[in-house]
């Protein structure tokens, strides 16, 4: 489940630019494994990141959020129907993403995964 926190910021119009360093260990409610997950789907759309209450929130630089992590294996995306496979609502306009999804059929499941944040991203692109 989604801290209430993270969901309020996520819903919120908040901006963010720069790329935040990772806290402290104990400071974190994201297993470093997701972390680091996250920042390797996400770095080649240049984003901005900040933490909140220890999860890591991605952005568009200078923009809205477009994707989370939480927990071991939470994962939203800024998406309505992401069409990757295991993808389920998480709430208006958000979608749970399984992080760790393996190959499926011939696409690598990383592929599909920054597909499905790239998708996430380019509605907050320049036009």
């Amino acid at each position: 489940m989604i801290p209430d926190e993270l969901r309020a910021w996520l819903e919120s119009a908040t901006t963010a630019t720069g790329w935040a360093a990772d806290p402290p260990l104990d400071e974190l409610r994201t297993h470093p494994d997701l972390v680091e997950r996250l920042a390797f789907l996400v770095r080649p759309l240049r984003p901005a990141r900040v933490f909140v209450a220890g999860c890591p929130v991605i952005h568009r630089e200078g923009g809205a959020a477009f994707a989370a992590a939480f927990g071991t294996s939470g994962l939203v995306a800024r998406l309505d129907a992401p069409g990757v496979m295991g993808a389920r609502p998480a709430f208006a306009g958000w979608s749970y993403l399984d992080p760790w999804l393996g190959d499926v059929a011939f696409a690598r499941g990383t592929e599909l995964l920054r597909r499905a944040l790239r998708d996430a991203h380019e509605p907050f692109g320049d036009s």
